[in-house]
């Protein structure tokens, strides 16, 4: 089997309700008005597999208290959880769905290799152990003898399969413009190849690793298995039976002891004292109430300030561009209309602009400053806000106790009932004790059967190897054919969507990166024509991964492929194209748009033909009108600003987005 990694969904636990996106395998589309949260589902997906940071928007900070990923790796299912205010905190891995999370004991994983205190190791390598992908140490110069080694992370060979908006059609996809780095990512692209130098030796020692990791846990898992067996654990059958029964009891007594309590009068001595505790938790609620109210006035207060201090800082910015732009003007010089005399015209200091550069350089690092600082006030106050909401909770369960005290006190002199009461408190109480240990036990036995999936996993992973290294030694692949047949993948793609001439089309021997007319992808100037080819790439990539057993996740991000497409470009990003060339290329061209999407839909076909796993997931402002009807099946997520035909507003579909 080949590996693969499929995103099952994108579950945002939040303040109000949870926020989820499903995907399935094959094409995913994402698209809706601007500003909406779209970009945002793929950037969670990101940090939720390993990314050191994540941007929030101010309805992320109000509305999501922390963030949770179901994926599918190698028919194993697991969902990762993260803290998304604390990038640091160990990330949680449940091999379960994220609603059955209870009866699992989660992995803790560092989330970098900075961090050696993780109970259970770091993230990258149980994603590569899942995945099977070898862990390796690359050379970090790998020209030179004395070179130092690095150690290979997953998040080095997600840059294959994730394209962000900042990356897609840019000269510096992958990183190529900054060549010190990249020598390194050239190195990622040989081990996802397979023609590194070492490649038999190194799976040699994988093997002989994985051979005494699984001899390990068979140990592990028959010593459990013996202590299981001596202290009498049940099945989890058994189990599970055992704790819907205590749940249908539970049910059973809550409903006759309030049908008791509803019965009886309130009578008692201690009355008014607890009456008095009632009314002071009762008090306490609505000045945390109140104070939340205020922190929420606070909040949205802070978040205009903050929208007005980058509305300043854009205003200061386009000052500069205007006089960059502009220039300043000149002194003129004509001859007096009385005298003939030359005089000069002065137009004094600062040409068009009066304010000094000096001074609008401080003021927008005043105001750069200051937009932070409120950030910072902003997240503080968010966690002020749940700290408030914790103590309300605290206080409504102490207000429920006492008045559970006030109705007891109440019906003090009704013996018999009083009698029945306990009798069904105590017997509730048994239950609720019963069926924590059983939830404890299930814990318990649901770690043991992951040691015998692990077991399986290991089995399987250490075959995959065995049979990987023996095509090696049979038929190890040359860089020279894999360039070549990635290079024909990518004329294939190139063709379909029909630019203009396609000559010259290949893939650099000496940086691994597309060449179109005899030029680098990072030299050519349309930025139209780059995002067409760094699709095409990718997608050329991710379809040798369906042909050969390769070491990729079998998964595409791509994040706004209408960037550069005509599709309204945004000013950032202009300075990035030549327009000019662009209009030459046709970039704005609907059959285009339209054969790209026809492109990655052909991909996710032929992988259903090869029945090789195979996922896209694709992010844009809006999809080819004529193909609407055809990709509404494989939408998503569709948001519109204005709640067009109902549709949610955005990610955070509770709130007022701001445009």
């Amino acid at each position: 089997m080949k590996s693969y990694l499929r995103i099952e969904r994108l579950i945002l636990v939040g303040v109000r309700k949870n926020y989820i996106v499903k995907f399935e395998d094959g094409l995913n589309i994402i698209h809706g008005d601007s500003d909406t949260g779209k970009s945002s589902i793929l950037e969670f997906i990101n940090y939720l597999l390993g990314a050191s940071k994540i941007e929030l928007a101010d309805e992320i900070i109000s509305s999501v208290n922390y963030a949770a990923l179901e994926v599918i790796i190698n028919d194993s299912a697991y969902t990762i959880v993260r803290d998304i205010y604390k990038p640091q905190n160990f990330i949680e891995v449940y091999q379960c769905p994220f609603e059955r999370r209870e009866a699992f004991i989660s992995r803790k994983y560092a989330p970098n290799f900075s961090n050696n205190n993780a109970p259970d190791g770091f993230f990258s390598d149980f994603l590569m152990d899942a995945l099977n992908f070898p862990k390796l140490k690359l050379k970090v110069s790998p020209t030179q003898v004395t070179s130092q080694f690095k150690r290979l992370s997953f998040r080095n060979i997600i840059k294959y399969s994730y394209v962000n908006q900042d990356d897609m059609g840019s000269k510096s996809l992958l990183g190529m413009t900054d060549w010190a780095k990249y020598t390194y990512t050239k190195e990622v692209f040989k081990y996802i190849y397979n023609v590194l130098d070492t490649d038999i030796s190194d799976i040699e020692q994988q093997i002989s690793d994985k051979r005494s990791e699984l001899n390990n846990l068979r140990k592990k898992y028959e010593h459990v298995s013996e202590f299981l067996r001596e202290t009498g654990y049940e099945s989890i059958p058994s189990i599970d039976d055992a704790i819907e029964e205590c749940d249908l009891i539970y049910d059973s007594l809550n409903i006759e002891l309030h049908s008791l309590n509803s019965s009886m009068m309130a009578n008692s001595d201690n009355y008014n004292q607890f009456k008095s505790y009632h009314s002071e938790f009762n008090l306490k609620i609505k000045m945390i109430v109140r104070s939340i109210e205020e922190i929420n006035l606070k909040k949205d207060q802070y978040i205009r300030l903050k929208n007005d201090y980058i509305n300043d800082i854009k205003k200061i910015k386009a000052i500069h561009l205007a006089n960059e732009k502009i220039g300043l003007t000149q002194d003129i010089k004509c001859n007096c209309p009385i005298c003939d005399n030359i005089i000069t015209i002065e137009n004094g200091e600062g040409g068009f602009i009066k304010s000094k550069p000096e001074s609008l350089d401080e003021e927008l690092l005043s105001l750069e400053k200051r937009e932070k600082s409120i950030s910072d006030l902003i997240i503080n106050l968010t966690h002020e806000h749940r700290i408030l909401l914790d103590d309300k909770i605290q206080l409504e369960a102490d207000l429920n106790k006492v008045s559970g005290m006030i109705d007891t006190e109440a019906k003090q002199f009704i013996t018999p009932f009083l009698t029945q009461r306990d009798s069904l408190l105590k017997e509730i109480t048994s239950v609720s004790k019963k069926r924590e240990a059983l939830v404890s036990s299930l814990k318990v036995r649901n770690r043991q059967e992951e040691l015998l999936t692990k077991q399986k996993s290991l089995t399987d992973n250490i075959e995959t190897l065995i049979e990987k290294l023996n095509d090696l030694r049979v038929n190890a692949p040359s860089i020279d054919g894999i360039l070549s047949s990635l290079g024909d993948d990518l004329m294939i793609f190139l063709t379909g969507v029909k630019i203009k001439n396609r000559t010259g089309i290949s893939i650099s021997k000496k940086h691994f990166s597309p060449i179109v007319r005899d030029r680098d992808y990072f030299n050519i100037t349309s930025g139209g024509l780059r995002t067409i080819i760094s699709i095409g790439y990718m997608s050329s990539i991710l379809k040798s991964s369906i042909d050969s057993d390769i070491n990729h996740p079998r998964f595409l991000m791509l994040d706004t492929i209408g960037k550069y497409l005509g599709k309204n470009l945004k000013t950032k990003y202009a300075s990035d194209t030549n327009i000019i060339d662009d209009i030459d290329e046709g970039i704005s061209d609907p059959e285009k748009y339209e054969n790209i999407y026809n492109a990655l839909i052909e991909i996710t076909n032929y992988a259903q033909k090869k029945s090789s796993p195979c996922q896209i997931i694709v992010v844009d402002n809006d999809v080819p009108d004529k193909l609407s009807d055809r990709l509404k099946a494989i939408t998503v997520a569709h948001y519109s600003a204005n709640k067009e035909n109902g549709l949610p507003v955005g990610l955070i579909d509770d709130v007022i987005y701001k445009h």
